[in-house]
């Protein structure tokens, strides 16, 4: 199985797989929706405030009315912590059972439900087919840089965290040169020795 998890930076949100159907196309943000030409399943974590026509004032900037219109039409699931009638394809996301598998610790962002959400189905996948050849399982990260320290700072770590629990578990993770994701932190303690 091979699942591509899109974020809005614009560093590499344009260079996912879009025309090769081996990938499903995972996307959240609402920076990153315009410009999508295909989309199999979306997030939309955060707490439900739908505008209030005649009220900008009320208004969340991430819930614009051409947001909500587009997610409305989607034919794909959109996951959310709680379905709305206002998005007909809306699910609720199962947080619980993934809290259940993967903890709480980690679920830092709406990109950490995303990979704990891919790494469970593919999981899922390995289990129901015996047959099922893992060395095609992928999980893509693209327009996911979470570089900002004042915005990801400690979304990041959850982020990683998944990068490393799907490569312990066999699935390859691609993420592109122009992401700075994967360059961590130096190691605590060793990085102030001559020898690191």
């Amino acid at each position: 199985m091979k699942i591509a998890i899109l974020g809005s930076a614009p560093s590499s949100m344009r260079l996912a797989p879009y025309g090769d159907p081996a990938w499903k196309i995972w996307g959240c943000s609402p920076g990153l929706y315009p410009g999508m030409p295909r989309c199999d399943a979306w997030f939309e974590l955060h707490r439900w405030e739908p505008p209030v026509i005649g009220k900008p004032d009320a208004q969340k900037p991430w819930f614009s009315p051409e947001y909500v219109a587009w997610m409305a039409g989607l034919r794909c699931p959109v996951w959310m912590f709680l379905p709305v009638p206002e998005i007909p394809n809306s699910k609720a996301l199962p947080a619980q059972a993934l809290m259940e598998k993967f903890g709480n610790y980690f679920m830092t962002s709406s990109i950490s439900w995303m990979m704990a959400m891919a790494i469970d189905q593919i999981m899922l996948e390995r289990q129901q087919d015996p047959e099922h050849d893992i060395s095609g399982d992928q999980i893509a990260l693209y327009g996911v840089d979470m570089a900002a320290t004042e915005e990801y700072g400690y979304q990041r770590a959850g982020a990683q965290y998944f990068v490393q629990m799907a490569n312990n578990l066999g699935i390859a993770i691609v993420v592109p040169p122009e992401s700075d994701l994967l360059r961590p932190m130096p190691p605590y303690g060793i990085c102030e020795t001559d020898e690191y």
